[in-house]
C-alpha cells in the first residue's frame, strides 16, 4: 500500500508496534493482506468493503501507523487521526473532558489553543453533564459523540474510521457525515470501512473491495458498491432453500424465495414496529415527522449454536430508493452481543422523512456478513403523516419572512 503522505503517526503505541512486523507470516498461515497498493490524494475519500476477515481492519491499522507490513512500504501523513475502536481511542478511566484535553495536548495545539480546542470538542459532542463522567460509563453512542468531537476540532490531514459510525443515532450520524464532508473539502483524506453502502456512497468518492486479503475491485464508489451488492445478492439467492422454511413453520406475508431469503438455519422470529407486530399483510404503522421509531427483532434460539450475529435494517422509499441503512453486531452498533435467542431493538430517533409510505428490510447474518441466514425484503411498512414534500427528507426547518424595503424607482 502506498498512500502519498510522508511521516508516521505520532503515538506511543504506533512507535512500539513499528519495531516488528504486525503480521508476520508463518508456514501454513494465510496473508492478512497481499498485493494491496493504493494512493490517496488530499481530500479524497476511500471506502473499504468486504466480509469480516477480508483484511479491512488490517489495512486501516497499517494506515494508522499501528504496525508495519511484512513486505512493502507505507507512507502516511504524520497528522493522522484514527478511530478503530473506542477502547483503543480513549482512556476509559478518565472523564470525557480529560480525554478531550489529552487529545488536544497530543495534537500539540499549545496551552492557549488547548482550552479552545476542548471547548469545541465538547460542544460538538453534545454530551452535556456527562462530559465529567468516566468514559467507562458511556454507551457506545456517547463514545462516538466524544470521538467525533475530537475529530471535528482537530481537523487531521488523514482520518481513518473503522465501522464506528454505526453506533450513533441517525441525527448524530448525519452531523458526522456533514463534518467529514467539510474536512474533505479542506483537504483531509478519508479511509472509511463500513457495512453501510449508503454511508460509503455519501462519504467517499472511491471504494476498495477486499476479499480474503486481496483486492477484488477498486474504483469509483458507485461502481464498486454495485458490483459488491450484486455478488452479495447472488450468494443470498444461492443459500436460499427451495420451499418452506426448514423448521416447517410459515409466517404471514413471508414467502421463501419471494420476499424471504437466506439459509433459514437461524431466523428472525418476530418483528415489531413502534410496539405493534409488523408484517406484509398488516396495516402500516403510522408515525409523525420527527417522531422516533422503534424496530424490535426477535431472533430464534438454536441449541448448540453460539454465533456472533449481525443484523441490518434498511428503510426504502416507494420507488425502492435506499434512504437509511443501519447495522449492528460484531464491533458495530450494539450495546451487547448478538447471539441466538437475542432481541435486538433499534431506535431511529427522528424520522425526518417526507409524508408517504415506506418499506423496511431486515436481515440476520453470521460469520461477518458472509452467511445470509434470514433476510426479509420489503416485508414491513410504515407511513409518515404530514405535509407533502418534493424530496425524500424533511429536516426540521422554519421560514421567516420580512417585509420588503421600499427602493427608489421601484
Amino acid at each position: 500500500m502506498y498512500p502519498d503522505w510522508t511521516g508516521q503517526a505520532r503515538t506511543l503505541r504506533g512507535a512500539v508496534s513499528r519495531r516488528s512486523p504486525l503480521f508476520r507470516r508463518s508456514r501454513g498461515e494465510r496473508w492478512a493482506l497481499r498485493g494491496v497498493s493504493l494512493t490517496l490524494s488530499g481530500g479524497q475519500g476511500l471506502g473499504v468493503i468486504g466480509h469480516n476477515g477480508s483484511g479491512k481492519s488490517t489495512l486501516l491499522r497499517l494506515a494508522s501507523g499501528l504496525g508495519r507490513p511484512t513486505r512493502g512500504v507505507i507512507r502516511a501523513h504524520p497528522d493522522t487521526t484514527a478511530v478503530l475502536s473506542f477502547g483503543s481511542t480513549f482512556d476509559l478511566q478518565l472523564t470525557g473532558r480529560e480525554n478531550a484535553l489529552t487529545a488536544a495536548l497530543i495534537a500539540d495545539v499549545g496551552r492557549r489553543g488547548a482550552k479552545q480546542a476542548v471547548d469545541a470538542m465538547l460542544d460538538f459532542s453534545e454530551l452535556g453533564e456527562y462530559v465529567d463522567a468516566p468514559v467507562r460509563t458511556y454507551s457506545e453512542g456517547m463514545k462516538l459523540r466524544l470521538a467525533f468531537g475530537l475529530i471535528a476540532a482537530l481537523s487531521p490531514r488523514l482520518l481513518v474510521l473503522d465501522e464506528v459510525l454505526a453506533v450513533g443515532d441517525a441525527a448524530f450520524r448525519a452531523r458526522c457525515l456533514e463534518r467529514i464532508a467539510e474536512l474533505r473539502a479542506s483537504g483531509t483524506s478519508l479511509i472509511l470501512a463500513s457495512h453501510s453502502m449508503s454511508e460509503l456512497r455519501e462519504a467517499c468518492d472511491q471504494a476498495m473491495w477486499l476479499h480474503r486479503g486481496a483486492v477484488r475491485g477498486i474504483g469509483p464508489v458507485d461502481e464498486v458498491v454495485e458490483a459488491y451488492e450484486a455478488e452479495m445478492h447472488r450468494l443470498m439467492l444461492a443459500a436460499t432453500p427451495v420451499g418452506a422454511p426448514r423448521d416447517g413453520r410459515t409466517k404471514p406475508g413471508l414467502v421463501v424465495g419471494e420476499n424471504r431469503f437466506g439459509s433459514q438455519e437461524l431466523t428472525i422470529e418476530r418483528v415489531t414496529l413502534a410496539g405493534a407486530t409488523a408484517g406484509a399483510e398488516s396495516a402500516p404503522v403510522t408515525v409523525a415527522p420527527g417522531d422516533r421509531l422503534r424496530i424490535r427483532l426477535e431472533i430464534g434460539a438454536a441449541p448448540g449454536r453460539d454465533d456472533d450475529l449481525l443484523v441490518s435494517v434498511t428503510v426504502r422509499g416507494a420507488d425502492d430508493t435506499r434512504l437509511i441503512d443501519v447495522t449492528a453486531g460484531g464491533a458495530a452498533g450494539a450495546d451487547g452481543r448478538l447471539a441466538p435467542g437475542s432481541v435486538a431493538e433499534l431506535t431511529l430517533e427522528r424520522m425526518d422523512l417526507s409524508a408517504g409510505e415506506y418499506k423496511l428490510d431486515v436481515g440476520l447474518y453470521g460469520r461477518g456478513w458472509e452467511d445470509v441466514l434470514d433476510f426479509h425484503w420489503g416485508a414491513y411498512r410504515f407511513r409518515v403523516d404530514g405535509p407533502a414534500s418534493r424530496g425524500p427528507l424533511t429536516p426540521p426547518h422554519h421560514w421567516r419572512v420580512q417585509p420588503g424595503v421600499d427602493r427608489p424607482g421601484a
